[in-house]
């Protein structure tokens, strides 16, 4: 009787231990597979191929809320893919946060990235491929800047949804707004015009400079000559040693640049 009870502990045992084995391995998949299970593919172009993805893992957006924002997004495909995406937490900056992701989700394909980090408060926009050469680095800071203020009053869908709207316009050959650059241009005139006003006075009212003639006439002449003196103060000495005719060897340094390309701009919120 006892035989069979330690044997039965025994096949208890080796069941629970065949039994942990798949939960395990489940749990090292989930726990490595970071991204790859948070996103979802929400529409795919039938020509083009490209992606909507959304990824609100800060859930910022109502359902209701994502299915509208999906629509704005949904034309953005004819160019690249487009992504959404939140997070509460980022060990990183935005910036190499959005690079990273983008990457991990469409390679070097063409497509644009939308990110809200509310860990560091800011929303980035980075760009690949055929959309970034018109959705450039400063055209993304112009977007962010003019829509930041609605991740200001947490309106996180106003925000992502006016973003991809003006990615839109741009890809198409439109304009968008452009309030700091035109502050900025105003701010520099203002400068040069300073500048200017300032050379013109100064210009103005400088003093007539005398000739030469006027100041011979008008200088005090007088020489006197006396005797050199010379006087000793000391002596130093001097080590030339000899050049050899050995040659020299030298050393050539070099670089290259890493990354896959693309790039973007943020605002802080």
């Amino acid at each position: 009787m006892r035989d069979r009870m330690i044997k039965g502990r025994k096949e208890m045992l080796e069941a629970g231990r065949i039994l942990a084995l798949p939960f395990a391995l489940f749990l090292l998949l989930f726990l490595t597979s970071g991204k790859a299970l948070a996103y979802s593919t929400e529409y795919t172009d039938p020509e083009t191929g490209y992606e909507v993805v959304m990824d609100d893992e800060a859930d910022l957006l109502s359902d209701s809320e994502q299915e509208a924002l999906i629509e704005e997004m949904r034309p953005i495909t004819a160019y690249g893919s487009a992504a959404f995406v939140s997070v509460d937490y980022n060990g990183s900056s935005t910036a190499s946060f959005a690079r990273e992701y983008y990457y991990d989700l469409f390679g070097s394909g063409s497509g644009t990235i939308f990110v809200v980090d509310m860990d560091n408060r800011n929303i980035y926009i980075f760009s690949h491929g055929n959309v970034y050469e018109t959705v450039t680095d400063a055209r993304a800071e112009t977007i962010t800047d003019n829509v930041y203020r609605y991740a200001s009053a947490a309106d996180y869908y106003s925000c992502a949804a006016e973003a991809y709207r003006q990615i839109f316009t741009l890809l198409e050959g439109g304009r968008i707004a452009q309030p700091m650059k035109y502050i900025s241009n105003a701010l520099l005139a203002l400068i040069l015009a300073f500048i200017i006003n300032f050379a013109i006075v100064s210009y103005a009212s400088r003093l007539k400079r005398a000739s030469t003639e006027n100041v011979f006439r008008s200088a005090q002449t007088s020489f006197a000559n006396t005797e050199p003196e010379v006087i000793y103060t000391g002596e130093t000495r001097r080590y030339d040693p000899v050049k050899s005719s050995g040659g020299s060897s030298g050393g050539s340094s070099g670089g290259s640049s890493g990354g896959g390309g693309g790039g973007g701009g943020g605002h802080s919120f």
